[in-house]
């Protein structure tokens, strides 16, 4: 729809962004009855959750993303991860290369990769193939009992996306890539347990997956303990094990109390055996931009009007609700949501996730499986690996992703430390993209009675997004899921 259309309109909720989160409010909202209006700055759906191609990537780094969201990228061209970067962009210094047209050039290069320098030929090639690649900014997968897979069943939206199972679950442990046994199939079947292992994994399956009476007795036995001193003291782990359960199950990166621990690993059990022997699921075609757009569609079978690729001006508090204008129209709401990048006003909190994209000149893991990878030095690493098994990348090529907590100048040796022990030889990079993402505060659109999304926070499943938008509904909407 033309924005002009638009003008004088009146709506119950106007929706900035397209992420996960805003998108599942504005389905819900619509379903409930009320007008919608879904806006979008970008051309594409998704937001912070957005799926690109290898030309759309660049385009992103050099001229789309909010600067204060992610003020920094760097991207290295056909080299080892520990090389000088071939283009650094950043906010201080929009350019830092040997050529100081760097942006330009990149930009130049993705039109017409014909231009590129033959040292460059690898890179020339997969511009050649950009729409082959759909390489995502925050990646995510879906536990098979989680909150996203329920709801997606619920709403009768399943059908929209496709996704695969996550075959491994690994441990980057003492230098090694140990696969962690996910059922008692498993850990009979390992060579690699000793029987007394074997056992305590037994016990802790055994317990985790117990009835909810006897599960609720254990959280109540353990409330004021530390989840890893729960592991030591009630099932006797240590060691490989330990690790396994902490860092590949739980996640845990820092302190974690035992109830909170307890459900991670319970969530995490009863996931296997839904959908095969595998826990989580990874989406088909870049998943969550997948997902978040089967979700505009239901708010739009529901009613809901989607305009992308319009950039809000101006939102002003009025005596009956909002006034926002975007180019060519100014339209009235009750309420509004949005994704911080959408305020102006809005600056960093101080939280920031560092992340890695490593696209690799062969399945460095295989070439039909993907994996979910943990490695845990002074903080934890979370990696997924994707192949052409899921429609990532190319056949032949792989891509690992990587992310933790923390500023680029500080996990940045981190990141290659996982990712090289990783990839352990088995292949060579052919674009590696490192990016630094902030999130920005919610005071000044709080301020005004605003809702405000989150980022893809550093958890590895998409349940939290589902949580925060579950909560807003309840909260905002009296909607309850």
């Amino acid at each position: 729809m033309a924005s002009a259309e638009l003008d004088g309109e009146k709506f119950d909720v106007v929706v900035l962004g397209t992420g996960l989160e805003e998108s599942i409010l504005a389905s819900s909202i619509a379903e409930a009855g009320q007008t919608v209006l879904h806006i979008d700055k970008n051309p594409y759906y998704g937001g912070p959750n957005a799926s690109f191609s290898l030309y759309q990537l660049f385009e992103w780094a050099t001229s789309r993303r909010d600067f204060r969201q992610t003020p920094l990228v760097e991207i290295l061209v056909n080299t080892g991860l520990s090389d000088t970067p071939t283009f650094v962009i950043d906010t201080e210094q929009p350019v830092k290369s040997e050529d100081n047209d760097a942006v330009q050039q990149l930009a130049q290069y993705a039109t017409n990769p014909e231009l590129l320098p033959q040292a460059n030929r690898e890179l020339q090639n997969m511009l050649q193939s950009s729409r082959e690649y759909a390489i995502e900014l925050a990646p995510k997968v879906a536990l098979c009992r989680g909150q996203l897979v329920e709801l997606l069943i619920d709403c009768g939206i399943g059908e929209y996306v496709q996704f695969k199972g996550i075959e491994n679950n690994m441990l980057l442990h003492n230098g090694k890539l140990e696969r962690v046994p996910e059922s008692k199939e498993d850990v009979f079947a390992s060579t690699s347990l000793s029987l007394i292992e074997k056992r305590k994994l037994m016990k802790l399956l055994t317990t985790m997956h117990a009835s909810t009476e006897q599960f609720a007795d254990l959280i109540e036995e353990c409330k004021n303990e530390d989840f890893e001193q729960l592991l030591r003291s009630k099932f006797k782990l240590d060691g490989m094990l330990l690790d396994a359960v902490l860092y590949a199950v739980a996640r845990v990166n820092g302190k974690v109390d035992a109830p909170e621990g307890c459900e991670r690993v319970r969530k995490y059990v009863m996931s296997i055996g839904r959908y095969g022997r595998m826990a989580y699921l990874c989406g088909m075609y870049g998943g969550g931009s997948e997902i978040a757009q089967a979700f505009c569609r239901l708010c739009a079978v529901s009613g809901g009007t989607y305009i992308l690729n319009q950039q809000v001006t101006d939102i002003t508090c009025e005596s009956d609700g909002y006034a926002i204008r975007f180019d060519d129209a100014t339209v009235k709401a009750r309420r509004v949501i949005m994704n911080p990048i959408y305020d102006l006003e809005a600056r960093t909190n101080g939280t920031v996730v560092s992340r890695a994209i490593c696209i690799l000149d062969q399945p460095v893991l295989g070439e039909d499986t993907s994996a979910m990878l943990s490695y845990q030095s002074h903080s934890l690493v979370s990696l997924l690996y994707m192949t052409h098994a899921t429609m990532a990348v190319p056949s032949g090529q792989s891509v690992i992703y990587a992310w933790t907590t923390g500023s680029l100048v500080d996990t940045k040796p981190l990141l290659i430390e996982a990712l090289t022990r990783t990839i352990v030889n088995k292949g060579n990079p052919l674009l590696t993209v490192f990016i630094e993402v902030h999130e920005l505060d919610t005071e000044h659109a709080d301020s005004k009675g605003i809702i405000t999304t989150c980022l893809p926070d550093p958890t590895i499943d998409m349940d939290s997004a589902v949580s925060s938008a579950y909560q807003k509904l309840a909260h905002h909407f009296s909607i309850k899921q």
